[in-house]
């Protein structure tokens, strides 16, 4: 288990999903064309049932409310057992697919929760359960429990310093005390500089 969690906290899973998007589009692409290849003679047949079906006088109700015997009158063919093995397997790829996207979230979410402080065993199995809107919702509880560092983009506990680069989360403009966001170079109240070794004076003092 301890080897699962290491892996999954090195994982880098903005190349893996960009290399999952790509191989699922051609996945289901392939699939796609080569189910409609094989079966093609059905498609054909309902095709032309339909066309026959249009053409009977009456309610077309009737003809389409009984099902059953519906292959027997028409004659649309039962695809045969090679293609049925295909396409199976073609299903069978679909399923894995989905299992891995499925299963890509709770990961992803234990990795995020890791590295945020929040909690390990909640947040996967919600995204286990919930998928996407497990996801989501840990988006909106980690932005309003939680800050990012503007310097090396990790998500903390609300405080003064980053606890892991040592960055400020708010800088003070020397002028009015104002607190401005790590970055700025003005202040957005008095307009003072917060370069460090600028020491111009507010806006509103130059004529």
């Amino acid at each position: 288990m301890k080897h699962w969690k290491e892996r999954i906290l090195q994982m880098k899973f903005g190349k893996l999903v960009k290399r999952l998007t790509i191989l699922s589009i051609c996945v289901i692409l392939l699939g796609g064309i080569l189910s409609v290849v094989l079966l093609q003679p059905q498609i054909s047949q309902i095709t032309s049932a339909v066309q026959q079906a249009e053409q009977i006088d009456g309610d077309r109700e009737e003809h389409f409310r009984d099902r059953e015997g519906w292959d027997d009158r028409y004659g649309i063919s039962e695809p045969t057992l090679p293609v049925k093995g295909t396409l199976l397997a073609i299903g069978a790829v679909f399923f894995v697919l989905f299992a891995v996207w499925w299963l890509l979230v709770p990961a992803w979410l234990y990795q995020a929760a890791m590295r945020s402080q929040m909690n390990t065993l909640l947040w996967p199995l919600l995204g286990l359960i919930w998928s996407l809107w497990g996801l989501l919702l840990f988006l909106v509880i980690r932005s309003l429990l939680r800050q990012r560092c503007s310097s090396c983009s990790t998500w903390q506990r609300k405080a003064s310093f980053c606890r892991t680069c040592g960055a400020k989360f708010h800088v003070t403009c020397p002028v009015c005390g104002t607190d401005c966001t790590p970055g700025d170079q003005y202040c957005s109240h008095c307009g003072s500089s917060l370069l460090p070794n600028d020491v111009s004076k507010p806006a509103e003092e130059v004529r």
